[in-house]
């Protein structure tokens, strides 16, 4: 095996650096995995163009990933080399209040790789074998890439509870809501209906299997619901969209008792009638990321294709044509869905 790797560091917003770094030994706990693939997520893109304001530069970036092990350290037994493996790219504590409760996705001092800490934009990468996860054979590298993406949607329904016989409407239908709407399908819900202003992304989520999708362009909330489900109303909305105005009409739609669940990275305060979400007696749940169940019943959903993350990617590239990616992706808004980014062979 060769002594050096290629590595794509972010030294600034909008610039990168192809660096030949060496090749990190793994401790005796830790497995070295040569990246296969990597898919590129919203808040890569907010890195890229300097916006999000819980990293620093310079980083690597790359939360998202599937690879083969290809060493182990001496006292690692569950991972041998050949292992097809993803990770989960948190980094926490273990000792913080949330972490000593279970919740560590919500750990005080949190670190993503790829966010706060360098992540798996290079052709190989160490990690505590804690953090891998096996994949099937039957999985390609390319599905590998997108279990990150599923985890969100897993936990954000395991944290809605028992979906049975329910109804679900999904605000945005980007990839995390394409992913949600489907997780919610597969977890038994009643009907499950999607909603965006985008026809390509529509287009997509019915391919998915989602019970509906509705654009809703010149549309009132209150109104697809109704249509969609009836006097039942709607028992959860999920916003995966992150828009304000948005967030505030689904409150106002939303039935007495039912959930609000809060997926969207929202990077500001958003104003709301309190006296209503009181008065209708709504639940509203936040969504930060996912625990380890999240990932394996992702790995779950999607080898026994309850999940379908093929139809969600858009565009392929080549690790050496990542200045290439993020300009792509903002040039077109419209088509991108899921970028994946070719690491090796």
């Amino acid at each position: 095996m060769k002594e050096t790797m290629l590595q794509v560091r972010m030294t600034e917003a909008f610039k990168m650096q192809f660096l030949d770094s060496p090749i990190p030994e793994p401790g005796e706990d830790e497995i070295l995995i040569q990246v296969k693939r990597i898919g590129v997520c919203g808040s890569d893109i907010q890195v890229y163009h300097g916006r999000h304001k819980y990293m620093r530069f310079p980083i690597v970036q790359g939360h998202e990933g599937a690879g083969v092990v290809v060493k182990a350290g001496c006292r690692v037994q569950d991972f041998r080399p050949g292992d097809r493996v993803t990770v989960q790219p948190q980094v926490f504590c273990g000792e913080c209040a949330p972490c000593r409760s279970g919740h560590y996705n919500v750990c005080q001092g949190l670190k993503v790789y790829g966010v706060h800490t360098d992540g798996m934009l290079a052709e190989c990468f160490v990690v505590p074998a804690s953090k891998a996860l096996h994949l099937p054979d039957s999985m390609s590298f390319d599905e590998g890439a997108l279990v990150e993406p599923a985890s969100v949607a897993t936990g954000a329904i395991r944290r809605c509870g028992d979906l049975k016989g329910k109804n679900v409407l999904v605000l945005g239908a980007g990839a995390i809501g394409n992913l949600v709407a489907q997780v919610a399908r597969a977890s038994g819900a009643k009907r499950t209906v999607i909603t965006d202003i985008n026809a390509n992304r529509l287009v997509i989520a019915r391919h998915c299997g989602i019970d509906a999708a509705v654009d809703t362009r010149g549309r009132n909330l209150r109104e697809v619901i109704d249509e969609q489900f009836g006097e039942d109303g709607a028992d959860f909305i999920i916003d995966c969209a992150g828009i304000p105005a948005l967030f505030v009409e689904a409150l106002t739609a939303a039935r007495c008792s039912s959930k609000l669940v809060i997926v969207a990275n929202y990077k500001e305060p958003v104003q709301i009638e309190i006296p209503l979400l009181q008065r209708r007696e709504i639940d509203m749940l936040g969504i930060m990321m996912y625990l380890r169940e999240d990932f394996e019943r992702a790995i779950e959903l999607m080898t026994h294709k309850a999940v379908r993350t093929a139809p969600l990617i858009s565009d392929y590239f080549d690790v050496r044509q990542m200045e290439e990616v993020y300009p792509y992706i903002d040039a077109h808004p419209d088509k991108v869905m899921k970028v994946i980014v070719k690491v090796s062979e």
